[in-house]
């Protein structure tokens, strides 16, 4: 609760996170006047409760039933301070203090800038060129945490995890899963991570179900045992986060060839990925030496090619489609977004379906509520939002759908992009 003193010092402002395991206020040290960001430790039953919904989550979407941890019970807040009291780089929060009252409680650098999973959400996909040179520097710490005595092993990379800077450099938080390696301990104590960016071995003793175009495939085993390849996997699934703005940790739960989802991103790029994300852990780059030989090729190359091709990009009131791919979230009855639309913007709309592409129906409304007849090679001028519209026969079927929401600034050619998930079949 905000408004509380803790140590006589530490003001709680506001809470600006929380986790299965934590929640993160921003505070204001009365004594050095600054501020900054105090963690706070769940009682056991909220932890308990928040690790139950987990595995009942990873069952019902692998067919799999996870064991409760049965290690010792160790304050993860405990252990997240003597990691990173042991560590220093300039990307990872400086600890300040640790104490208990009603309960355990961690000081941290306060670090300003954005969330990169809401960088995300409010942009869209991240450029190519600003994607390969932020996983460079995710690659610089995890080279400096692999090359520790014993390796250090992150664990739980995503965007929810790193901040974007002011400066456009990249900060790292939340160590509670970080673990120094054991190469002859496997148990399941090894094991965490977060579902849609954790390496398979991470899931203990899970089938992990293989993605093809939405659908579910053959299964998977492997066997538990994290090392450094895991952290390479995590960094793939953000990477692939970032240049395709689709979120591996939402249905349909899966990551697949990035240039399926955004066919803008190079093959090389593409390749770098899927051989990050590769299942069996044999099959990645075996080190972050590997890897990051291979960004760097392709953040050269792309300089060549940008340099090679100067010419300003030209939009023509052509016939131009916006991908919508539809998967997977319960609605009913008509399907509506309200968009607005201002200067020389448009969305375009195309569906997927059996690998053949065909022009989407939609019905668009004014703010009046009366139809409006927009061609595909003419500018329309709203006066308000528009509302777009999709039948439900188009999603009728009992399938899993994705639907993606473009809108494209014809001038310059940026795009903004949201998707949502449709489960069909509905009445």
């Amino acid at each position: 609760m905000t408004g509380r003193l803790l140590m006589g010092k530490y003001e709680l402002k506001e809470k600006i996170g929380t986790g299965g395991s934590s929640t993160v206020y921003l505070a204001w040290d009365r004594h050095l006047e600054r501020y900054v960001a105090l963690k706070e430790e769940k009682d056991a039953g909220e932890v308990r409760d928040a690790e139950n919904a987990e595995r009942a989550g990873i069952a019902e979407r692998t067919g799999k039933a996870e064991k409760a941890n049965d290690t010792e019970d160790i304050s993860i807040l405990k252990k997240e301070m003597k990691m990173l009291k042991s560590l220093k780089h300039p990307m990872l929060p400086e600890i300040y203090d640790y104490f208990q009252e009603s309960r355990q409680y961690l000081v941290m650098e306060y670090i300003r800038g954005e969330g990169l999973h809401n960088y995300i959400e409010r942009e869209g996909a991240v450029p190519e060129k600003q994607a390969c040179e932020w996983a460079l520097q995710l690659l610089e710490l995890f080279s400096y945490l692999h090359g520790q005595k014993p390796p250090v092993l992150y664990r739980d990379l995503k965007p929810e995890n790193i901040i974007v800077c002011p400066d456009g450099g990249l900060r790292v938080v939340d160590f509670g899963t970080a673990l120094y390696s054991r190469y002859d301990n496997r148990m399941a104590e090894n094991l965490a991570g977060t579902v849609g960016y954790a390496a398979p071995e991470q899931l203990n003793r899970y089938t992990i179900q293989k993605v093809k175009a939405g659908r579910k495939t053959d299964a998977v085993f492997f066997e538990s045992g994290v090392d450094e390849r895991s952290d390479i996997y995590t960094l793939g699934a953000t990477l692939y986060h970032m240049l395709t703005g689709h979120n591996p940790a939402r249905p349909p739960y899966g990551i697949r060839p990035v240039r399926y989802m955004n066919p803008e991103i190079t093959q090389d790029m593409e390749w770098i990925v899927a051989k990050c994300t590769a299942e069996e852990p044999d099959r990645r780059y075996q080190t972050v030496e590997e890897l990051r030989a291979d960004l760097e090729k392709e953040k050269f190359s792309g300089r060549r090619r940008l340099w090679g091709s100067r010419r300003k990009r030209q939009y023509g009131l052509q016939k131009l489609e916006k991908r919508i791919w539809l998967t997977e979230k319960k609605t009913t009855g008509l399907f509506a977004i309200g968009l607005l639309l201002c200067g020389l913007c448009a969305g375009f709309f195309s569906i997927q379906a059996n690998g053949r592409e065909t022009p989407l129906p939609v019905i668009v409304y004014n703010k009046q509520g009366q139809k409006v007849v927009i061609r595909y090679d003419s500018i329309y001028k709203p006066e308000g939002n528009l509302l777009f519209e999709l039948e439900q026969e188009l999603y009728g079927k009992e399938d899993a759908y994705e639907l993606s929401i473009g809108l494209t600034d014809c001038a310059t050619g940026k795009k903004r992009e949201r998707i949502f998930y449709i489960q069909g079949g509905g009445k």
